[in-house]
């Protein structure tokens, strides 16, 4: 499997961002396109990786989780897919 090169540069912030450690109780913004939940991916992976915040990676994986049932949703509706069945 190849895999691409991604030539942006994406800016982090080394302090902890998850409502848990900075006292923020407002819900996180929905993901809300494929270029978002890939990069929310990738965030949760340097949550993990480099800043050892779990929270914050949970966070995120749950934000994507929520944009794949809404998509898998809209798939549903789709007449093309009438005829697969989504896993569940």
């Amino acid at each position: 499997m190849r895999v691409r090169h991604v030539k942006k540069v994406l800016a982090t912030m080394r302090s902890p961002r998850c409502p848990a450690h900075n006292g923020n109780t407002a819900a996180a913004a929905p993901v809300l396109n494929q270029g978002e939940c890939l990069e929310q991916l990738l965030e949760a992976f340097a949550d993990i990786a480099d800043r050892d915040d779990i929270h914050q990676a949970a966070e995120r994986l749950a934000r994507v989780q929520d944009w794949i049932n809404r998509e898998a949703e809209k798939a549903g509706a789709d007449p093309i897919f009438a005829g697969l069945r989504l896993a569940s």
